[in-house]
């Protein structure tokens, strides 16, 4: 007769933890301190129950959650998940998690296939829940809605400081530097520009006036060597003759980068809006010479 014997599974003496991380994300550096708020948070209450164990917390600060591209924290976070070493995913919010629906979306059935959960505190939603997927569904499309009018406020203020006449962020450039609302002249760095201009209406090439530069010891506003580019520049930016032109450049969301301007949208040219460094007809002088040489070094005379 068939006799069956059992053998009773081994029971573990350790319980499999969960693996627990949290993601934070601020858009703003002013708000540093909610995110230095959230990371202590999150370290405190993952180590305290002793049912997780503790994977670490992904930041991105200072970056945009209109989409994961620049978020290099997220995106690590989600290629540890893929490796198979996390289980839950703790987090503030949606909109800290992404406002894009789509790519949220994305992102969010990706975790659920692999059986990863992320848990939205504010909004009490667990993804791996029967009813997840549908309420985040309704919450990101609210997040997406208030980021595009986030976004229409952006363009407004951008707009009316055009308006004014005021850059909407306005950068320190060679030979000057931006203070209470204006470009102020940094004098070193405005001679270095007059004799660059003296020098090519003299017959000197972009890179015989960068070799001379350097071997004058003098260097950029960011400290590197002059270089023939650099050069070229310097010789066609007329805000060196006291003028602004805004937006001179836009931003095209699905590209992902500014393009320049090609009357998709207003200019706004500011005449006398700081003191210039060279005149408007040396300016003039020198674009009619970089265009000649232009012309040449297409017909094959080629000028350095």
């Amino acid at each position: 007769m068939k006799k069956i014997r059992k053998i009773q599974q081994m029971q573990s003496t350790e319980n499999k933890k969960l693996r627990v991380a949290a993601y934070a994300r601020v858009s703003h550096l002013e708000l540093l301190q909610s995110l230095s708020n959230q990371i202590n948070y999150y370290s405190q209450f993952i180590q305290s129950n002793s049912e997780w164990a503790y994977k670490g917390i992904y930041v991105d600060s200072a970056i945009t959650g209109c989409n994961t591209r620049k978020r290099k924290e997220y995106q690590r976070l989600i290629k540890d998940c893929q490796k198979g070493e996390i289980d839950m995913i703790l987090t503030k919010s949606i909109s800290r998690f992404g406002r894009n629906t789509i790519e949220l979306l994305d992102t969010i059935r990706q975790l659920r296939r692999l059986n990863i959960s992320v848990r939205f505190e504010k909004e009490n939603i667990d993804t791996l829940t029967t009813d997840g997927e549908l309420l985040l569904t309704l919450l990101a499309s609210i997040a997406e809605e208030e980021s595009k009018t986030m976004g229409q406020n952006i363009r407004w203020h951008i707009k009316e400081k055009f308006k004014q006449g005021l850059p909407h962020n306005p950068q320190d450039m060679y030979g000057y530097r931006w203070q209470e609302e204006q470009y102020v002249i940094a004098p070193h760095e405005a001679k270095v520009i007059q004799q660059i201009y003296t020098w090519y209406l003299s017959g000197n090439t972009p890179t015989q006036i960068a070799k001379k530069l350097n071997e004058m010891g003098e260097k950029t506003r960011k400290g590197n060597r002059f270089t023939r580019r650099i050069i070229h520049n310097i010789l066609s930016q007329d805000t060196y003759t006291g003028r602004l032109v805004l937006q001179k450049t836009y931003h095209v969301a699905h590209k992902g980068r500014s393009v320049i301007n090609q009357g998709e949208h207003t200019k706004y040219i500011v005449e006398h809006a700081h003191q210039p460094i060279i005149s408007k007809e040396q300016f003039e002088e020198v674009q009619q010479i970089k265009a000649m040489r232009s012309h040449h070094y297409k017909k094959g005379v080629k000028h350095d």
